[in-house]
């Protein structure tokens, strides 16, 4: 495992507010339609599923960290070795580029929907990832500095929901299991999809200070993830019938439609312009793992191949994707791949560390 400078890490307690931030995201604004179409009321048996499926993973990726090398990269340079080991790599960074150009693509498609129908990709793009730039150089602390703030300040969005409630019929909930089992575990796989991005830890873990105390904090930055996807399935099928929301595309937005101060009639525009900073980690933590991991495969400063990815995402972001279709199928793809990753290449990897560290252990 690489060593560290202590002053360039951060306190175990840290982790939960990288995780949870890099999980709650742009998939929470409207995971609804695609979980109402497969489990209906029972979606938020769905919820606990995910939760419970993603704590297994978060278990097993401190095993990897563990027995392996400190870090994925020094991990498949151990499994792979060192030309199949840079390949993985690549593919990891290529992964991680590709979570960035999904976020912003898909931010600035609700803008163009809620605020502004002629908003440039290109320039809006080049806006963000500067700003992603200038706060990715500033290391892996100031990262988290973001993270910290995403999650605290946004809080009171949360409360705006329960506006809702008076509105709401909780009833249609019964009777519980209304649904198939496969229904449900179907859901919970689309309800994976929004989950992603935690297998970040697998790249930043040598920058936390001691590593085994940060185990129950990035399992409780996990529990929070499930608790608010959980209060946000209860606030939506309360308010919306099940087939209101399989006709809605961002569920949780059209909530926001209801609140009304006397002083702010339209809370829809706060609410997605304070999403601006829930998203930003969601754009930077990809960034520095997906430049990390181009620096120590291909021995470049981590500068330049920050640069070097934020002209693809850039490039990729404002010319391939036009169209919502094209959007939604790119980012099914996306989870897709997320969830393979995850939920199967990240065991796999495990079996494969048991497997390397005997053989190694044999030859000595």
């Amino acid at each position: 495992m690489d060593s560290i400078p202590k002053k360039q890490q951060i306190a175990p307690f840290l982790v939960f507010f990288v995780i949870h931030s890099v999980q709650i995201g742009i998939g929470i604004l409207g995971f609804q339609r695609e979980v109402a179409n497969s489990a209906g009321y029972d979606s938020w048996i769905a919820v606990i599923i995910a939760t419970l499926g993603t704590t297994i993973v978060l278990f097993i990726i401190f095993k990897v960290i563990e027995l392996g090398k400190g870090d994925l990269i020094q991990t498949h340079y151990f499994v792979y070795g060192k030309i199949f080991g840079r390949l993985f790599n690549v593919v990891i960074a290529i992964y991680f580029t590709a979570i960035v150009i999904g976020v912003i693509r898909t931010y600035i498609e609700i803008l163009q929907v809620w605020f502004f129908e002629d908003l440039s990709v290109f320039w809006f793009t080049f806006s963000f990832l500067l700003l992603a730039i200038y706060i990715v150089n500033g290391g892996f602390k100031t990262i988290v500095g973001i993270s910290f703030f995403s999650v605290i300040l946004p809080i009171y969005v949360y409360f705006t929901f329960l506006f809702a409630v008076p509105y709401s019929d909780y009833t249609d909930f019964l009777p519980v299991l209304d649904h198939s089992l496969k229904s449900i575990m179907k859901a919970s796989f689309q309800l994976s999809l929004s989950f992603i991005g935690y297998e970040a830890l697998l790249i930043f873990y040598p920058f936390i200070q001691d590593g085994k105390k940060a185990k129950k904090w990035a399992h409780l930055g996990n529990l929070a993830t499930g608790f608010i996807y959980l209060f946000i399935i209860f606030i939506s099928f309360g308010y919306y019938s099940e087939p209101q929301l399989r006709h809605i595309i961002w569920a949780t937005i059209s909530i926001w439609k209801i609140v009304k101060l006397s002083f702010l009639w339209r809370f829809e525009y706060i609410g997605i312009a304070t999403w601006f900073l829930v998203i930003l980690p969601n754009i930077c933590i990809p960034l520095w793992c997906a430049s990390r991991i181009m620096k120590k495969t291909i021995k470049i400063t981590q500068r330049k191949a920050l640069i070097g990815i934020s002209i693809v995402v850039l490039v990729l972001t404002s010319s391939l994707f036009q169209t919502r279709k094209q959007i939604s199928a790119f980012l099914q793809l996306l989870g897709n791949v997320g969830v393979i990753i995850n939920f199967i290449y990240i065991p796999l990897l495990l079996l494969l560390v048991l497997i390397a560290r005997k053989v190694k252990k044999g030859e000595k």
